[in-house]
């Protein structure tokens, strides 16, 4: 089992509010069983106080894992988004380490000019920058 921290800055986190994030996070554990902690934070948008931030980190032995989600007014919106994104992340983080395991078996033909493409182009495609 590992711990969840939450906290909000001019916010108030309610204990339903609490509970729900506690269940939402807790659907990311069949995507990884190696988390070790997990902090949510809750602040409002620098310049307009209704603009809900939501902000959780993952420790992963070796790795962490980050993502930001906004919402207007509603905290439980942040939160959905919050775990999409994060979702998104623990699926990149376990291809990324399958296929670190199954490349240490075979030689890769890729040249680092097609990997560095590749890498400018899935950064691009997480901003949401290309269109479909």
């Amino acid at each position: 089992m590992y711990k969840i921290n939450i906290s909000g800055q001019h916010v108030s986190v309610s204990d339903d509010i609490q509970e729900f994030v506690r269940e939402s996070i807790q659907t990311l554990e069949r995507f990884s069983d190696q988390i070790t902690s997990v902090n949510v934070n809750f602040t409002t948008a620098k310049h307009d106080t209704h603009q809900i931030v939501a902000e959780a980190k993952i420790h992963i032995p070796g790795s962490d894992i980050f993502a930001t989600a906004t919402a207007d007014r509603h905290i439980k919106n942040a939160i959905t988004a919050l775990v999409g994104k994060l979702e998104n992340q623990l699926r990149k983080h376990k291809s990324k380490t399958l296929g670190q395991n199954h490349r240490s078996d075979s030689v890769s033909t890729e040249t680092s000019q097609e990997r560095e493409l590749q890498d400018e182009y899935n950064e691009l495609a997480d901003r949401g920058a290309l269109e479909g």
